[in-house]
């Protein structure tokens, strides 16, 4: 006999693998403790429906058991035994039972089921279900009595400890849950027990493991259970469906969604997900649970997002059942009509249906989905909002979005449906506090904006970035022409005007522009235009082009009904642009705004007009008190500081300086149609010229206005284009490029704003590539940026480019003029001015000067009043009533001047005080015109400024000595206290080589002013004497130094080094004035006089050179000393003698050509003697015995005035005998000589005729031509025949009128036969010189010459001509080209005149002033006092425009020459007498000194001794030498003494 196993036998063997399935699981860790005991969800997942019938013999192994052991295992199974022993009979049956007979396994379980009571533990449970399922695997059909008796000995037990083991023995019962026959009707009820059972035990436990911290990855066994009971559950309504009754379903189907509703476990609702989905699959929802399981898809696809495919296949298979259109609806009345239960849970079901409807409706019927009106989802999505959630008009406003981006779903929308969606959004965009790239719509204008708070952002962004794509999309629409809701969608557009992008706005526009909707054809346009205004324009943060579309329409329509609209409406409509002018900051924005104000205000009334002109003052004080409305301060904050930056990114500068501009728009475009306008504007301008508050380029700009004003000769005001300001913008170094410019122009070049750009490029977020979509227009650019690192450039330099914000007319107002109170001076000139509101007080300009000339102020507005005022003050007709201003400012710059204490102001490295000093004395110059102001003793304290000046610094000088020219002329009782002391300083000056000319040209000005040096004495001649003789001897030395350094081949630069630094044609032009001065002063003394200077003069000549030897200009020089010493008459030809018979003879007799003519019958002789300075003639007539012999000296006169002047001035003598002597001696022979016989033949003949017809005196031809109002072309010009009386007046002082025909003068080419240049000419001259003006207006003008060449052969050949300048236009040098012009000296009126203005003027030579300025050719040197315009009075112009145009005359002969030495006519002469000694072999006119004894102490060899001091190669050390000792005790050399004694013709007459 076998024997029975043993426990220890029978038991099973040790697994090689743990068991799976929840059994094993329960075993080990039970659900006896409620305390939450759990697994890791990570091992591997638990045995499912699918896997319930498997073989447990694929994870155990045991032997076959015999039929005896299997009978004794049953035995052992029996209630008699001992429990544990049936526990291991149990556990090893259940793995052999599958190999028993039917009958055996129902025998099997039949013994075994009480161990499942629950009276018996645990282990014994568990053991005993774990039989019972083997056996139900072993069964073989069993009857439908056992199944029911099984499935009820499952159901009956209560214990959750054991459910895994109940399920299991289930699932082998049900097959899976296929199978529920005999039960069917039984186990609905009991799986929604299970259920709720399960339910309550995993959320204790989730709350016990939140509660103790546990982790959320693990999973309890309760979870675990209630996991594998819904896999159950979903089968068994998957394959069994159909045998359920409706109830049954909904109490399922009801347990299940509440499960849904109260769990927190995301495994919990994606079961029951999967459980519905399976119910709508293989079943159906009953109707009345349609809505709650609609809701739990909703809120699941709203809440896990995992999910959202699962559900959305729910609903989509629901959509595609018979129960589709109960669904849709299902899911609108859910978003019309909310549960307001569970408010949170609802607002996830509102957002869910959204959803599912946006998914719907986009499928659009494909898949089998039903398709359904667009109106309809709008509908409900608007309802819903009653709802007030964020979150869910976050959502509504995102499938609006993504329903708006199907082309073919908007085409569904009709007309009348689009107002829905629009509204909805207008709506839900009220929820947002930015728009999508994260600008707060506080800073876009935007009213009633909800305070931000940081809980809502995500959906105020999610909102925001929705509503930017809906907009972007619907402007696409709108741009295409079949798109019929433009309208809506605009209107939409500007109720979300925070929210939309640049190019929409800027769509919005040209809609409005185009549909004319802002212009009175529209009933709304007033308020259309407010909108636009209040919605993009005070929007700053929108783009500078943007802001200006909006005031450009406004601009147009306000242009468009101006002239059909009243006032006030027109008033009405434009001032609402204007409300928050003063808080502007844009720069291109302003200056629109301003032009707008403009406009507006020249075709206002004057209330208006002062309201906008308050409007632009206001806003000059903008960093004074400013309060910006808190709308805005935030966002303006960061752009306040760029109102006063100089470097804003403007090209007008600050923004005060564009609403300074717009001012000076408003005066130029009201000045010559309302003077009142302009005259309230003016004021204003002048205010901010003297603000020290104001920015500078402001001022700055006012000060170009202001310092362009002029007034013409009847007082009217315009404005000029040119200052002519250039010779003092010159010396304040302001024409050419500053330091300033260049560090600008490095700074531009530098590359690290290209390497800082590309950084923040790299930096950017996606919002900022947001930000720039909103800024993106398809019709604009980036707009500018603004450097704030940028370095600005100069405010000003000259010559300025567009230096008026606009063109000013160029004819003076007929309505605006200066004003004028006649009580301000006495005797009044004319009455006072009719309208004072509407005059310019041009005395509140200069009060505002005054202080800055005083005190000065700013380097940049501080030179450019010191460079502009003095242009200004040359208009004297301007400051017809500004005397007492006028003084003032006199008295400033004179104390000054006097002082040398000059404001303190921070000045230019290139800018010295000395430049300063120099704009002073050019303006003290301008304001000598107003001498009728001054008392004496302020006449008196400008000429000693002057002199002051000549030594105070390095480079007033010059001006100075231009100034006391000008003085001589103006102001000669004053000049003359002054002038000996002037000369001392001349004479202390003449070191430096650039006021050589200068002086000269003093000297040679002041000898034709015989009333100024009426009380010289002695030591003031020698002074003059003496200066002339210290540049002639430097100017000898310069030409030696020259032709050696030549000759030694010596470079370029050495010789510039070495000599004066000037043209080559200045040092012979400085030797010709010094030679000039001295024949010029010697002939201003008194004839009584004259000798006692000539051995001084005499020893000058002689001593300058370095030999024994005269040179030809000294010659020449003491040539004419013996003409005039003893004579003041000029000896002109006699009638020729027509005796018959008459014998002549010639002689060269010393340097003289002495000829006879007698007639032998009667004796009668006529005596010519020709020397360089002058021929002479004597008749000579023999005293028979019967008469008294008598010498007839007869001294034929030339008619000159200013002989008469002179000889009415001094004394009546003219003739002395000494002079007859002078005239026989010889003239300047150095040598014994005695009468040379010319031979008598044609040679001699024509040689003395030649001689005859060399002039005795210099000559010159200066044109004057007249330029008539307007004329600016040669043609115009030349056609004048007449002039203005002024003019008329100016041509009769330059000389004396004489007739040309049969003129024995030199005319310069002028016709003497037939008159066809002209009847008359005007000529001049002195005792050396003689002048003929070619005068264009009195040469005749002929038809056939309509070029005028033959005016134009003798101007165009003048080297000098007179530009009386009557044009009101500055004169242009080349206005008439030829190659010979080398000098025109421009006379321009002070105050411009008309052509009738000129011819009715009244005023006296003493009140009229002219602008006298010399013109160059390119090359010129810088030689005349008006070089810088001077003012002239009428009265002086004719002698001080001539003493210009003769010493440019004599310059312009020696430029001509290129630079080689200049021949006089005295020299030319002098040079045919040597010919003609030479051809009859007399010796040369050399000195040779008689033999005489030698002394060891005199005795010096071949070197004299001068009484000049050493000579050295340094020109500036020549000049700088002591004072001829012409009289003193130097020792001299023999030959020095002879030759000094042979030409001191003094001592032997």
């Amino acid at each position: 006999m076998t024997p029975n196993p043993t426990p220890t036998d029978l038991s099973p063997p040790e697994p090689s693998k743990t068991p799976s399935g929840l059994a094993s699981v329960l075993r080990n860790l039970g659900l006896r403790n409620r305390s939450g005991f759990s697994i890791s969800s990570t091992p591997a997942t638990p045995s499912t429906s699918s896997n319930v019938n498997r073989s447990t013999s694929q994870f155990e192994y045991f032997p076959d058991l015999p039929e005896s052991g299997r009978q004794e295992l049953l035995d052992r199974l029996r209630k008699d035994k001992a429990l544990s022993e049936r526990i291991d009979a149990a556990e090893v049956l259940r793995t052999r039972v599958a190999d028993f007979p039917s009958h055996v396994v129902g025998e099997t379980w039949r013994i075994a089921q009480d161990l499942v009571d629950d009276d018996h533990p645990a282990e014994a449970r568990q053991a005993g279900f774990k039989l019972f399922t083997a056996c139900l695997k072993a069964m073989n059909e069993p009857s439908s009595l056992d199944r029911l008796r099984y499935y009820r000995t499952i159901t009956r037990h209560e214990s959750l400890d054991d459910f895994d083991d109940q399920l299991q023995a289930m699932l082998v019962l049900t097959s899976g849950g296929r199978n529920l026959a005999s039960f069917e009707r039984e186990i609905g009820g009991l799986l929604s027990k299970w259920l709720r059972a399960l339910f309550s035990e995993a959320a204790r436990a989730r709350q016990i493991r939140k509660r103790e911290g546990g982790s959320s990855d693990t999973v309890s066994a309760a979870e675990f259970c209630l996991k594998e009971l819904f896999k159950f559950v979903t089968d068994v309504a998957k394959f069994n469906c159909q045998t359920f009754s409706e109830q049954e379903i909904i109490q399922l189907l009801s347990d299940v969604l509440s499960i849904s509703r109260r769990t927190t476990n995301k495994r919990d609702i994606e079961c029951s997900i999967t459980f519905i989905e399976t119910l709508i699959t293989y079943g159906y929802i009953p109707p009345d649970s349609l809505r709650p399981c609609i809701e739990i898809l909703c809120g699941t696809y709203s809440t896990i997002r995992d999910l959202a495919d699962d559900t959305w296949r729910a609903v989509s298979n629901l959509c595609k059942s018979h129960m589709a259109h109960k669904c849709i609806l299902t899911l609108l009345e859910i978003l019309r009509k909310p549960s307001k239960k569970n408010s949170g849970t609802n607002t996830n079901t509102l957002r869910g249906a959204i959803w599912f409807l946006e998914k719907l409706l986009l499928e659009n019927g494909e898949s089998g989905l039903p398709k359904f009106q667009v109106s309809l989802v709008m509908s409900a999505f608007r309802d819903s909002l009653s709802r007030d959630s964020p979150r869910l008009e976050m959502s509504i406003c995102g499938a609006i979005c993504r329903i708006l981006a199907r082309p073919d779903i908007v085409s569904q929308i009709s007309f009348d449906e689009w107002s829905i969606p629009l509204e909805i959004l207008v709506h839900v965009s009220r929820r947002t506090t930015e728009r999508a790239d994260g600008v707060s719509l506080q800073r876009l204008g935007v009213k009633n904006v909800p305070r931000a708070r940081s809980q809502d952002k995500e959906v105020n962004t999610a909102i925001s970035q929705s509503l930017f794509q809906i907009i972007n999309q619907l402007e696409e629409s709108c741009r295409q022409p079949d798109f019929m809701q433009v309208e809506g969608v605009v209107e939409f557009f500007l109720e979300v005007y925070g929210h939309i992008p640049d190019s929409a706005a800027e769509f919005v526009l040209n809609y409005y522009s185009s549909g004319h909707l802002c212009y009175p054809s529209c009933a709304e346009w007033l308020e259309n235009s407010r909108r636009l205004v209040d919605v993009f324009f005070r929007t700053r943060i929108r783009p500078t082009e943007l802001r200006i579309q909006v005031l450009s329409l406004i601009k147009d329509v306000y242009e468009t009904i101006r002239e059909v609209c009243e006032q006030s409406l027109l008033h009405q409509f434009v001032l609402a642009v204007f409300d928050d002018f003063r808080t502007e900051t844009d720069p291109k924005v302003l200056e629109t705004l301003v032009k707008l104000i403009v406009d507006v205000a020249t075709d206002s009334h004057m209330d208006m007009f002062n309201y906008l002109i308050g409007i632009l003052i206001e806003y000059m004080h903008l960093d004074e008190n400013l309060d910006i409305p808190p709308s805005g301060a935030a966002a303006e904050s960061s752009h306040m500081s760029l109102r006063s930056s100089p470097g804003v990114s403007s090209s007008h500068g600050s923004l005060p300086n564009i609403v300074v501009r717009g001012l000076v728009k408003m005066f130029i475009r009201n000045m010559n149609t309302d003077a009142i306008k302009a005259v309230r504007v003016y004021e204003e301008i002048v205010k901010v010229a003297g603000s020290s508050a104001c920015e500078e380029d402001a001022r700055l700009t006012t000060m170009k206005f202001l310092f362009r004003l002029r007034a013409d000769s009847e007082n009217r005001v315009f404005l000029t284009d040119n200052t002519e300001s250039d010779y003092l913008a010159g010396v304040l170094n302001r024409t050419g490029t500053s330091s300033d410019e260049k560090e600008v122009h490095l700074a531009l070049l530098s590359p690290k704003d290209e390497d800082n750009s590309s950084s923040s490029r790299s930096n950017r977020s996606n919002s900022m590539s947001q930000s720039m979509l909103f800024r993106h227009s398809s019709s604009r650019g980036t707009p500018d940026r603004h450097d704030k690192n940028k370095r600005r450039s100069p405010l000003w330099s000259y010559p300025e480019t567009r230096p008026l914000p606009e063109a000013p007319p160029q004819d003076a107002s007929p309505v605006l003029l200066t004003f004028y109170d006649p009580g301000s001076e006495f005797p009044a000139k004319e009455g006072p001015t009719l309208d004072p509101k509407g005059a310019l007080r041009v005395a509140r300009w200069v009060e505002r000067v005054i202080p800055i000339i005083q005190q000065g102020c700013d380097w940049k507005l501080y030179s450019y009043v010191l460079c502009h005022l003095p242009s200004q003050l040359a208009n004297k007709t301007m400051f017809r009533n500004c005397k007492a201003h006028i003084g003032i400012l006199r008295s400033y710059v004179c104390d000054q001047l006097h002082t040398n204490r000059l404001p303190d102001t921070d000045l230019p490295s290139e800018v010295k005080r000395a430049d300063i000093a120099v704009c002073l004395i050019h303006m003290l110059t301008v304001l000598i015109s107003y001498r009728e102001h001054f008392a004496k003793n302020e006449t008196e304290g400008i000429v000693k400024a002057f002199q002051l000046g000549l030594h105070s610094w390095n480079r007033t000088a010059k001006p100075c000595i231009h100034a006391l020219s000008l003085c001589c002329y103006e102001l000669p009782g004053s000049t003359s206290k002054f002038l000996s002391g002037i000369l001392t300083k001349l004479s202390q000056i003449i070191t430096s080589p650039v006021v050589s000319v200068h002086i000269l040209e003093f000297l040679s000005a002041l000898a034709k002013l015989p009333s100024l040096y009426s009380n010289f004495t002695e030591p003031d001649f020698r002074n003059i004497f003496g200066i002339a003789f210290r540049y002639i001897q430097h100017a000898k030395e310069t030409a030696t130094q020259r032709s050696s350094m030549h000759a030694r081949g010596t470079s370029r630069e050495t010789s510039e080094q070495n000599s004066l630094s000037e043209q080559p044609d200045l040092p012979q032009y400085v030797l010709t004035l010094a030679y000039n001065v001295l024949t010029t002063w010697f002939l201003s003394l008194r004839l009584s006089e004259r000798l006692k200077y000539v051995s001084w003069i005499v020893r000058g000549l002689v001593l300058h050179d370095h030999s024994n030897q005269l040179d030809e200009q000294s010659e020449a020089c003491i040539d004419m000393l013996q003409r005039f010493t003893f004579s003041r008459r000029d000896l002109k030809p006699p009638h020729k003698l027509t005796t018959p018979g008459i014998v002549s003879k010639n002689w060269v007799n010393g340097m003289t050509i002495l000829s006879i003519e007698m007639a032998p019958d009667s004796g009668m002789s006529r005596i010519t003697i020709r020397k360089p300075s002058g021929t002479s003639y004597y008749s000579l007539k023999p005293d028979y015995p019967d008469l008294r012999s008598q010498l007839m000296l007869k001294h034929l006169d030339v008619d000159s005035p200013l002989e008469e002047s002179e000889d009415g001035e001094y004394d009546v003598t003219k003739l002395l005998p000494s002079h007859i002597l002078l005239q026989f001696s010889g003239g300047t022979a150095l040598t014994e000589h005695r009468p040379i016989l010319l031979p008598e033949d044609d040679k001699t003949t024509r040689a003395i005729e030649v001689f005859d017809r060399i002039p005795i005196v210099d000559f010159h031809k200066i044109g004057v031509v007249y330029v008539g109002t307007g004329q600016t072309e040669e043609k115009e010009i030349l056609a004048n025949t007449a002039g203005s009386p002024d003019y008329t007046d100016f041509v009769d002082g330059l000389g004396d009128l004489v007739r040309l025909q049969g003129a024995d003068l030199n005319t310069g080419g002028l016709d003497r036969v037939d008159n066809f240049d002209g009847e008359f000419a005007y000529f001049w001259r002195d005792r050396t010189t003689e002048i003929v003006f070619h005068v264009t207006t009195m040469m005749p003008t002929r038809e056939e010459d309509p070029l005028h060449t033959y005016k134009k052969r003798h101007i165009g050949n003048d080297f000098v001509n007179i530009i009386f300048n009557n044009s009101g236009l500055p004169w242009r040098f080349g206005t008439i080209p030829s190659q010979f012009n080398f000098v025109s000296i421009v006379i321009s009126p002070e105050a411009r005149s008309s052509f009738v203005s000129s011819r009715l003027m009244n005023r006296g030579p003493d009140d009229l002033f002219y602008r006298v300025q010399v013109c160059c050719r390119e090359g010129f040197s810088d030689i005349s006092p008006a070089q810088e315009p001077k003012m002239v009075s009428a009265k002086s112009l004719p002698s001080f425009v001539r003493n210009l145009a003769l010493n440019a005359s004599v310059y312009s002969h020696v430029f001509n020459e290129g630079g080689r030495e200049y021949i006089s006519n005295t020299r030319h002469r002098l040079r045919s007498i040597k010919q003609l000694r030479e051809r009859v072999g007399a010796p040369p006119n050399t000195f040779v000194s008689p033999p005489r004894a030698t002394s060891p102490i005199r005795q010096t060899g071949n070197r004299r001794i001068s009484a000049m001091s050493t000579q050295t190669t340094s020109t500036e050390y020549s000049l700088r030498t002591s004072p001829l000792q012409l009289n003193g005790d130097a020792e001299r050399d023999p030959e020095t003494e002879d030759l000094l004694m042979n030409l001191d013709f003094s001592r032997y007459t």
